[in-house]
């Protein structure tokens, strides 16, 4: 009879709302485990206070041990893995560090995900300090790592040239999609974009803003929706809002909750991504298997999983995200042409893979520490 293997996974760097992206890949790759992976390894998780309210479904398929305060002082939560996680993971089989980074002290053997690199190639998104202690702590980790996942295949290919990582220990663990529509979305009234984006400097909300005013007079009833919360272009997304003059046109929700941007999404006429930077492109993904046709930024990784499916615009070129959004919106023949491609671009993702592809890093990780 078999023993079960403990895999410890450090989720302190996810405080709930903060982290975008990163948080919807963390939460639904491992609830993707909890329905699919084998008995014979258990995780167990290793949160911030206020995981388990913002995800139950966590609580309900692991054992979730929480962190003292609230996790939002950054010195504190690098603190508390080198010290408080030090402690409470010795003695697993393997530590699985989801932040993009391995502590100070760790159990071996370890494991890391690395969802990009962008403090590498576009540094002048951070702080002086935040980007000074990424190019230190992640070359750090990655030589530290016995495996490495990556959440695609673009960055798993960065990290293997750029920092000297032998490919047998990279493993792409990439996003999936719970289902996939029957046909394209009707989409509702008024005709609507949606983007859904935390305020980051790289996400680029000041093009969309912009490309939706230039083509405002000619589809007089259709509104932009930003949903996400707030990041360090807050303040420049908010005056873009302003000189748009649009009024209540365009619309910013603020982070939501996840059924809220579901129905939002299911009467979306066009998902709008001009982010110049992603690991991955989640919303991506769910766009197109909603039925949603996408326009993306080009040559970017959320380009490379809508894979032709939608149109793709260079994301420092307003008038053609101009074009494109008013292709979108007023050629109806256009727009269930490019959703047809994205519900069969979406099937080829799921995330009983996802779930595979995490268990074989986990497998390797125990492999190599035997």
């Amino acid at each position: 009879m078999s023993t079960s293997r403990r895999i410890a996974v450090n989720l302190l760097f996810l405080v709930p709302g903060d982290v975008g992206g990163s948080e919807e890949y963390a939460v639904r790759t491992l609830l993707a485990f909890a329905r699919h992976g084998p008995a014979d390894l258990r995780p167990v998780l290793f949160a911030q206070r206020g995981l388990e309210e913002a995800h139950p479904g966590l609580r309900e398929a692991f054992e979730v041990i929480a962190a003292p305060g609230d996790g939002r002082g950054r010195v504190r939560r690098v603190l508390r893995e080198s010290t408080w996680l030090a402690g409470r993971t010795s003695g697993f089989d393997a530590v699985h560090h989801v932040g993009g980074r391995i502590p100070m002290r760790s159990e071996r053997p370890a494991v890391v995900t690395i969802h990009d690199l962008q403090p590498f190639d576009h540094p002048e998104h951070f702080s002086v300090a935040k980007e000074g202690f990424l190019s230190w702590s992640v070359p750090r980790s990655l030589r530290r790592a016995d495996v490495v996942v990556t959440v695609s295949d673009t960055v798993g290919r960065q990290v293997v040239e750029h920092f000297d990582v032998e490919s047998e220990r990279v493993v792409t663990v990439s996003s999936g999609v719970d289902r996939i529509a029957d046909r394209p979305v009707e989409p509702s009234s008024p005709p609507t974009i949606i983007y859904p984006a935390v305020s980051h400097p790289h996400k680029n909300h000041e093009l969309l803003i912009e490309a939706f005013h230039r083509i405002a007079d000619r589809h007089p009833d259709a509104r932009l929706v930003l949903t996400g919360g707030a990041g360090r272009a807050e303040g420049s997304v908010v005056v873009a809002v302003s000189r748009a003059g649009l009024g209540d046109r365009i619309e910013r929700t603020g982070r939501i909750p996840e059924a809220d941007y579901a129905r939002r999404l299911a009467g979306a006429s066009l998902l709008a991504f001009p982010s110049r930077y992603e690991g991955f492109g989640i919303p991506v993904l769910e766009a197109m298997a909603s039925g949603v046709p996408v326009v993306v930024a080009a040559g970017t990784p959320a380009d490379d999983v809508a894979g032709g499916a939608g149109w793709s615009v260079d994301a420092d070129d307003v008038s053609a995200w101009a074009e494109a959004l008013d292709r979108g919106l007023g050629d109806a023949a256009a727009r269930r042409q490019a959703a047809d491609a994205g519900l069969r671009r979406a099937a080829e993702y799921s995330w009983e893979a996802s779930a595979e592809q995490l268990e074989r890093a986990w497998r390797l990780a125990l492999r190599l520490g035997a």
